[in-house]
This record gives C-alpha cells, structure tokens and sequence, in this order.
C-alpha cells in the first residue's frame, strides 16, 4: 500500500514538473550557471567577465585547443573555475561546451526515463550564437573516436591532439 501512494506521489510530482515546463514557468529555465548572475527579479543576466571566459572557451575549442589545452590555457590566465577552485576540471569544460542555455535555449529532460523534453528559446539572453555552438558541437563530433560501423559502436585506434 505505501509503495503504492509513493508511486502515486511520484507521478504527481512528475505531472506537475511537466505542466510547468510545459507553460514555461519551471524555475529550472532559470538555474544558475557559469557565465550568467541572477537579478533581483530571479531573471538569469549575463556576468560580463564570466561570459568572456565562456566565449573565450567555445572559440578555443574551435580553433583546435583540446580541452585539457584549455584547461592550461584557464590556469596560465589564472581564471579560477566555477567552484572557485585554482584548477578547471574536464567536466566543467564539457559541459559549458554541450549546455545550449549560452545560445538563450533551455532543454528540459526527465533524468528517469528521458521523456517529457521541452525546448524553449530566449529564455535569457545568449552568451554566445547559435551558429558558435553549432561550429562547438560539429568540431565536437569530428574529433570523436567513438565510431559506429557494421561492428557496432566501439573506439576508433585515432586520438585527437591539438597539436599541429
């Protein structure tokens, strides 16, 4: 019977996460991340040094830098990373790479089972153009080792090295 009302609560919540990010009221729209501050109103407004840095990164990683190059590159600059720590972690570089909340876009996943995505446009205002994500994610795709063949999905023998 409890396992039952738990089952029941859990739909609920997730019904009700999914109306709002439906209607665009979910405050996920509006969670806090490196390069933007919140104003008064709780509105995300871009951090004028933060974005720089977010710039700096997408134009890095376009121009051939790796991402552990540009960790050094954060490091030799002395750009503390979003914990305020001396050194950027390999994750924090990815996902500012893949979040499209820097182009103003917000896409909204249930973590359980992968259902119930909205995207909503000009949430707040982008850091950086869609077509710089877009060159991101191509450069992205085109230094994956990770392949897909008549053998299935497995690692390639090529690295990728962004040295020339």
């Amino acid at each position: 019977m409890v396992y039952k009302e738990n089952e029941t609560r859990s739909d609920n919540i997730r019904m009700g996460l999914s109306f709002r990010a439906a209607g665009g009221t979910s405050g996920l729209y509006k969670r806090r991340l490196y390069g933007y501050d919140k104003n008064e109103d709780g509105d995300l407004v871009i951090s004028k040094e933060q974005a720089q840095i977010v710039r700096d990164i997408f134009r890095w990683y376009i121009e051939g830098k790796s991402v552990l190059g540009i960790i050094k590159e954060l490091k030799k600059e002395g750009v503390p990373s979003p914990t305020g720590k001396p050194q950027w972690s390999k994750r924090a570089i990815e996902n500012i790479l893949t979040n499209e909340k820097y182009i103003g876009t917000v896409r909204l996943t249930d973590s359980l089972t992968g259902e119930y995505e909205y995207l909503v446009k000009d949430t707040h205002p982008p850091i950086i153009t869609e077509d710089v994500f877009r060159d991101a994610q191509e450069t992205k795709k085109r230094r994956s080792n990770i392949v897909t063949d008549e053998n299935g999905t497995h690692r390639s023998d090529k690295k990728y090295s962004s040295k020339k």
